[in-house]
């Protein structure tokens, strides 16, 4: 896949990026209730897999664990 405006995918991976620092800053993971430990880890994996894809796209490689 040849992405014709690759800007705008490396905009949308640094604002994705920004709100998931400040989720993960102000919300408590796993020291949270278990079931909302269980939805906030869901949030953790959609937006590695977002991150992940949208690297791939730009032609970066991502670490696996940061």
């Amino acid at each position: 896949i040849q992405i014709s405006s690759p800007h705008l995918l490396a905009t949308y991976l640094m604002e994705c990026a920004t709100r998931f620092h400040k989720f993960y800053d102000s919300c408590r993971v796993l020291d949270a209730e278990p079931e909302i430990r269980s939805e906030r880890l869901k949030i953790l994996r959609a937006t590695g897999i977002i991150v992940k894809q949208g690297l791939s796209l730009l032609g970066v490689g991502a670490p696996e664990k940061m």
